[in-house]
């Protein structure tokens, strides 16, 4: 275990040789600034479907119960470590989980956990093959793969295209990304782009459909000042 800044742990994968969580910012408050208190302050519905991408350490998903206030919320996260998820059960969680620990405890050993406020899947698998055929939509996605550096499957227009068909009207996507060639992806496919600033960690990205109450990133001046921006794109 590798101990963050916000003294919450994380791990780091070898497959990929990246830590889970930003270690600077901290796993705990990476994922609450970045992703769960943005989100639900911007869907304000009272029954809330989220992708979670991908579910790793659990803390997005796990985070999201433990902050959705009066909401209910299904959670859909794929992941390919089934090993990783069964490792859990001895992972050292924040404090502040401390209220959910049998939920945790049940979705680590079932994949699955229900009751009358919240419902977890955990999809063992492929998240492109889960994006691709999902029958439900969603009104928030936590895209929070490993780097494009090393996983572009993940990344990619095709990859984001997908994402955008199983995203509600209203819906919002939050990433600790801000790189341009991912930015690009998301606005040739006519999302708007905010910048998600917080004095707790660095700022990430928010893309949406619709407009929202946040800094908007005024891509197109962007674009002109970047040479040749190239988005990742899936092989042939």
């Amino acid at each position: 275990m590798i101990e963050t800044r916000d003294s919450s742990f994380t791990l780091k994968s070898e497959k990929y040789n990246q830590c889970y969580h930003s270690v600077n910012d901290g796993a705990l408050k990476e994922t609450l600034h970045k992703h769960i208190l943005p989100a639900f302050e911007l869907v304000e519905k009272d029954e809330v479907n989220i992708l979670d991408i991908c579910f790793g350490l659990g803390y997005n998903t796990f985070a999201s119960i433990v902050h959705k206030g009066n909401k209910k919320v299904n959670i859909y996260s794929p992941e390919l470590d089934e090993e990783l998820v069964d490792s859990l059960l001895n992972f050292k969680y924040p404090p502040e989980f401390d209220s959910i620990k049998e939920i945790i405890e049940s979705t680590i050993k079932n994949k699955y956990y229900k009751d009358e406020n919240c419902e977890i899947n955990i999809i063992i698998g492929d998240a492109r093959e889960f994006v691709k055929n999902s029958k439900v939509k969603f009104d928030i996605i936590y895209q929070d793969a490993f780097s494009a550096d090393v996983n572009p499957e993940l990344w990619s227009f095709e990859y984001f295209s997908d994402l955008s068909n199983i995203l509600n009207e209203n819906g919002i996507i939050t990433t600790y990304s801000v790189a341009t060639p991912i930015r690009l992806a998301l606005y040739n496919l006519g999302f708007n782009l905010f910048s998600h600033k917080s004095n707790e960690i660095r700022k990430g990205t928010i893309a949406s459909k619709r407009d929202l109450n946040l800094e908007k990133i005024d891509f197109q001046a962007k674009l002109k000042r970047v040479s040749n921006p190239q988005m990742i794109r899936d092989k042939k």
